[in-house]
């Protein structure tokens, strides 16, 4: 075994909060499905250390952060709320055999997955994983010759990305000592459910409460990771640039561009030529007016939608571009009232059984999330900047037609994880049109 576990505990807050016992979940937290996103920061380190000695610090420091974040640390009930019952936060710690560089080079998503603490994804009921499984895992891995990996697993039912982010660098700066951040910074604030109420209705196996959503496949179903750097980012907007007044960010440049190349392999792949949909997460809290602090906890995101209903020959890269904006734009102050309150599910019920009819009409449908300027490269755990940061996830996740956005290791480039079906993969892998701007899986260049 390449990965080997040598300690495992539960780490609970150092205090519980006197006030919040509970915390009833908002719907968009009742719509979110009970799986984990998982992330892994690696850390090269000049000499090689024990990974036991080094988790001393990370444990003490993570027991903190749950008594700030005290509600991560809790179990949830019945899908409606979430117990401040102490449950605390899995913690592993694990030697790899193998060096930081071998492991790097060209890694691969299956093998990524052995350093989180969920290496497989879990079969059990919701409601038995509201009762045994953390909001929290972390795994601490030790390399032969020296680096380590920090793998963290976040469930998904309260923590979106920004809940994530902020989490992480509390965690990190108590690691690294910052008297910034022990005992002080912004505390996080519960208030979701006020805003975006809960339902009983959500309680039920119904599609609603489960969260439609036809990004689950079987069969062979590859991962595979591409890197776009800065030029080519700059390249991709200037050909949009010629053709639009309007100046995409990267993120949009990348996604389209993206999207443009899927289509082309899902047709390929199908013979038929298809309308496609795309989605996009959205965060909130700054779309609402008031805007929400970014210590708001919970799945504050929605999604942007984009249509492309006129299949063409040739796919505009422009054209897709301009798709993506306007459905970003479209979630705007006016959208986010229709679905607050208590009156908000009506639209939100709406919003889901209008997905659920485009989707039974079989398009190429395609679901893109970003994690950029997250600070998720600052994460300091007391060892410097992480040498890279990477998604990662079960070896036997279900998931396909999904692109996962982050940044690259020099800030101005963009990583991305896209899953696919297999055949469309193969076609996507070899496209020189694709491969032109997007690198395919490059190794990782340690400092």
């Amino acid at each position: 075994m390449e990965v080997e576990i040598i300690s495992s505990e539960t780490i609970k807050p150092s205090s519980f909060s006197p006030s919040l016992r509970s915390l009833k979940l908002s719907v968009l937290d009742q719509l979110s499905p009970f799986t984990y996103t998982s992330l892994l920061f690696f850390y090269s380190l000049k000499h090689s250390h024990d990974p036991l000695h080094l988790s001393h610090p990370l444990k003490a420091s993570l027991s903190h952060a749950l008594s700030d974040f005290y509600l991560l640390a809790g179990a949830i009930k019945d899908n409606t709320h979430i117990l401040d019952n102490g449950v605390g936060a899995l913690f592993q710690v694990a030697t790899v055999h193998r060096t930081m560089p071998e492991f790097l080079n060209q890694p691969s998503f299956e093998s990524l997955s052995q350093l989180i603490p969920f290496r497989y994804m879990q079969t059990k009921s919701s409601s038995s994983m509201e009762a045994s499984y953390p909001q929290v895992a972390v795994q601490l891995n030790g390399f032969s010759g020296g680096g380590v990996a920090v793998g963290v697993c976040f469930l998904h039912k309260i923590i979106d990305g920004t809940t994530l982010s902020g989490f992480l660098r509390r965690w990190a700066s108590m690691a690294g000592g910052s008297t910034e951040e022990k005992g002080g910074g912004e505390q996080p604030e519960y208030g979701a459910a006020a805003t975006f109420p809960g339902r009983e209705l959500l309680v039920g196996n119904s599609w609603l409460s489960k969260g439609y959503s036809p990004f689950v496949g079987e069969g062979r179903i590859c991962r595979k990771r591409f890197v776009f750097d800065g030029a080519a980012i700059s390249e991709l907007k200037e050909e949009v640039k010629r053709k639009s007044d309007k100046v995409p960010t990267s993120v949009e440049v990348v996604t389209g561009f993206i999207w443009k190349y899927m289509m082309i392999a899902a047709r390929q792949s199908s013979g038929s030529q298809r309308s496609s949909v795309l989605t996009h997460a959205v965060n909130l809290r700054r779309r609402m007016v008031p805007p929400l602090p970014a210590t708001s906890i919970g799945n504050i995101f929605w999604s942007a939608v984009a249509h492309y209903d006129t299949p063409k020959a040739e796919i505009e890269l422009s054209e897709l571009v301009d798709l993506v904006q306007r459905s970003v734009a479209e979630i705007d102050e006016g959208f986010v009232r229709e679905m607050a309150g208590e009156e908000g599910f009506e639209g939100i019920s709406r919003w889901l059984m209008r997905m659920k009819e485009v989707y039974c009409s079989k398009p190429y449908a395609y679901g893109f999330t970003s994690w950029r300027n997250m600070g998720l490269n600052e994460v300091d755990f007391g060892w410097g900047k992480a040498s890279w940061v990477s998604v990662a996830g079960p070896e036997n996740s279900v998931l396909k037609n999904v692109v996962v956005l982050k940044e690259g290791i020099l800030g101005d480039g963009i990583e991305a994880w896209i899953m696919l079906d297999e055949d469309e993969m193969n076609i996507l892998e070899n496209d020189q049109q694709f491969l032109a701007f997007a690198s395919f899986n490059p190794t990782i260049i340690l400092p």
